[in-house]
């Protein structure tokens, strides 16, 4: 029997900001993939603009989309944390499918900046079926700076603060 999600994490990245090659490692078809180089400059090469950064009042945008949307699709979004250059948010959305909701959610973001391009393809993300998951995710969102929501209330702050 399957067990319900409570919510599901997700962490996505600005176009162009973390590259196959990248020496933070990357991930292609679920397995991770060391540094590269070589592999890095190449994947740079290949790039139609310059990489996405977010400055603090676009991440305050972006916040705000994202609220905004979670409303608007009936989500209940509890976490956030969006750097310069990728967001992590916990949301339960419900009965949508993990794909709908990210895709819904990264074009409101977009939107609310009001330019192209945004986003890199694709995203992770991870379903959490227990209260436990849950609070290992809040803890891992909330160590990370930037604009941030954490269990339900919005903060501004650095990591850990």
């Amino acid at each position: 029997m399957a067990r319900k999600v409570l919510a599901t994490m997700v962490t996505t990245t600005s176009y162009g900001t973390w590259l196959p090659g990248d020496l933070r490692d990357c991930v292609r078809d679920g397995k991770i993939l060391p540094g590269d180089p070589k592999l890095l400059d190449a994947s740079r090469a290949l790039l139609s603009q310059a990489p996405v950064y977010f400055s603090v009042a676009q991440q305050t945008l972006l916040l705000l989309a994202l609220r905004n949307a979670a409303e608007e699709f009936g989500y209940v979004l509890t976490d956030v944390s969006i750097e310069s250059w990728h967001p992590h948010w916990i949301v339960d959305h419900g009965f949508d499918p993990v794909d709908d909701m990210v895709g819904r959610l990264k074009n409101r973001m977009r939107q609310m900046l009001n330019r192209g391009r945004v986003w890199t393809r694709g995203y992770c993300h991870r379903c959490m079926e227990t209260r436990d998951e849950v609070l290992v995710a809040r803890d891992y969102v909330s160590r990370h700076a930037g604009v941030r929501m954490i269990d339900g209330k919005p903060t501004l702050g650095e990591a850990g603060g």
